[in-house]
């Protein structure tokens, strides 16, 4: 019985697919008609056919299949060579493991550049897919974080679809590093710090994403070297990873769903990191071509309403009549009404003034 394509999700899900791997599988998916000898997949992937069947007993492994011959469940052998099953092809579509030939070298990339002196570096330890990592060179840019590393990266490293999700980030990613162990990755550091999203039976500094932070520019400031921890995607850091931090950080979530990917842990870090220097306003009205207008300037177009209103007869009510008067004086004292808006109610009474006139009201500035 051959796999559905669910099957084939399914196994594609519980293999990696570091980009050896993937590579077997998009030459064989963009053959003509998905059909190839196995000398053809060679010398399109440029290495030896036994990988490719090695992936074969893994995926069969995943399903659950124990077949004679591994290949004969991804492809059907044909006067032309094996040609993939239509099943395992849509589900490679889903999976996108098609994708246009990676075009890293031939996009325009910012100019990402770490400014001088010290700043702190994120320490991803045991990271599990290509795609996370990516999404945390994005997040780093965003909060002007620049350094990288990498401990014991599952499916190895360089990976081509880091550099797809990394939305430009390619500086970042380019010139992260790869080391076997955290004690190996922060022995040039000064400080280390270590997200936690857990209490644990230790006792040691605690500091919530903003102090931390204070902390990390105090730090960097003095010339001293500081990383940050940032756990495997499912379980996060380990006892003896943390063994090797002096600091807790923690984050200030719904404690009901504190739950977080790793490009989103890494980007409140980020976020706070950048936001601790930022000069701009925290709040702002945004004029674009006109101007707040002067009290003075406001004050004429009142004096101007109040007497059109007079002479429409809306103010007749003497009794009312200051009230009236001070209600709208504060409407329009309240906020920082621009320039702009001035003329605008400008026009709009003059709209007005007219159509009372040609109603037979007296004009107030010829009484």
């Amino acid at each position: 019985m051959q796999p559905s394509a669910d099957d084939w999700m399914h196994a594609l899900q519980e293999v990696p697919l570091d980009d050896k791997r993937r590579g077997w599988l998009r030459a064989h998916l963009l053959a003509p008609g998905c059909c190839a000898t196995a000398e053809a997949l060679a010398a399109a992937t440029g290495r030896d056919f036994g990988e490719y069947r090695a992936l074969a007993a893994q995926l069969a492994a995943a399903l659950k299949l124990a077949a004679e011959d591994s290949m004969a469940l991804l492809a059907e052998a044909t006067p032309d060579g094996l040609r993939l099953r239509p099943e395992l092809a849509f589900a490679l579509g889903a999976r996108r493991v098609s994708l246009e030939e990676w075009d890293r070298g031939t996009r325009a990339v910012p100019t990402i550049v770490a400014p001088p002196g010290e700043s702190p570096i994120v320490v991803l330890v045991r990271p599990q897919l290509a795609e996370n990592i990516g999404a945390v060179a994005r997040a780093m840019a965003n909060g002007g974080l620049f350094h990288l590393r990498l401990v014991a990266p599952r499916d190895g490293w360089p990976q081509d679809r880091a550099w797809r999700t990394a939305s430009g980030a390619d500086r970042i990613l380019d010139a992260a590093t790869v080391h076997a162990s955290v004690a190996e990755a922060v022995a040039d550091c000064h400080r280390v710090f270590a997200t936690c999203p857990r209490p644990r039976h230790i006792v040691i500094p605690v500091r919530m994403a903003r102090a931390a932070a204070e902390d990390l520019h105090a730090i960097n400031g003095r010339g001293l070297r500081a990383a940050v921890l940032f756990g495997p995607e499912r379980a996060g850091l380990e006892n003896d990873d943390m063994a090797c931090a002096d600091t807790l950080v923690r984050y200030a979530l719904n404690p009901e769903h504190m739950s977080l990917n790793l490009s989103q842990a890494v980007m409140v870090l980020a976020y706070e990191w950048w936001t601790a220097t930022e000069p701009t306003p925290q709040r702002s009205l945004m004029t674009n071509e006109t101007r707040i207008a002067l009290k003075g300037e406001l004050e004429g177009f009142l004096g101007r309403l109040e007497a059109e209103l007079d002479a429409s007869g809306f103010l007749d009510n003497q009794a009312k009549r200051p009230t009236m008067v001070r209600n709208l004086r504060h409407w329009f004292q309240r906020g920082e009404v621009t320039e702009q808006e001035l003329r605008t109610l400008h026009g709009v009474v003059t709209e007005l003034s007219r159509g009372r006139m040609r109603r037979g009201r007296p004009d107030p500035e010829g009484s």
